[in-house]
C-alpha cells in the first residue's frame, strides 16, 4: 500500500524531480549522499503529515520534546539525545539514532559512532567523518607561515 502511494507521489527514477520538490519542501538542497528511492520516501512521508491532523499534532509535540532535549542532552559535539543520523552505503540505508550513552542502530545499543562505522564497512573509519559530521579540512598553510606551494606567507 505505501509503495503505491510514494511511487504516485514521487517517482523514484527522478531524480531531478526529487531534488527539487526537497528543496522546495524543505528550503535546501538535500544531501548528495541520498538515494532516489530515500528522496522519494521522505518526500512521500512528509506529504502524508501535512495531510493529517493527527501527525500534525505528533510532530509539533515531538518538536518542543526535541527543544527542550537540545538544551539538556549530549553526545559528543553538535549531537543531541533524540536526534537521527541516516548514511546510505552499498544501496542500503542505514539509521542510527542518538542516545544519552551511546547509539542504536538496528535494535542494537553502540558506545561510538565509529563502532557503527566499522560495523557496516568492515573496515576501521572515523565515525563522525562517515556520518558526514565531519568536513574534510584541507590547510591552506601550516603553521610556519609557509603555503603548501611552498610560498611564504606575510
Amino acid at each position: 500500500m505505501w509503495e503505491s502511494i510514494i511511487h504516485e507521489t514521487h517517482k523514484p527514477n527522478d531524480r531531478e524531480t526529487a531534488i527539487r520538490d526537497w528543496t522546495a519542501r524543505f528550503g535546501r538542497r538535500p544531501p548528495k549522499n541520498l538515494s532516489t528511492v530515500f528522496l522519494a520516501r521522505a518526500l512521500a512521508f512528509e506529504d502524508q503529515c501535512q495531510q493529517t491532523s493527527a501527525l500534525k499534532q505528533l510532530l509539533k509535540r515531538v518538536q518542543k520534546e526535541l527543544q527542550g532535549s537540545l538544551k539538556t542532552a549530549s553526545t559528543g559535539p553538535g549531537l543531541a539525545a533524540g536526534s537521527h543520523l541516516v548514511r546510505e552505503w552499498n544501496g542500503r540505508t542505514y539509521q542510527v539514532e542518538v542516545l544519552d550513552n551511546g547509539f542504536v542502530m538496528d535494535g542494537r545499543t553502540y558506545r561510538s559512532l565509529s563502532a557503527i562505522a566499522s560495523k557496516i564497512t568492515g573496515t576501521n573509519w572515523s565515525g563522525p567523518r562517515f556520518f558526514g559530521l565531519v568536513k574534510q579540512h584541507v590547510p591552506s598553510s601550516t603553521s610556519s607561515g609557509v603555503t603548501r606551494s611552498g610560498v611564504a606567507t606575510p
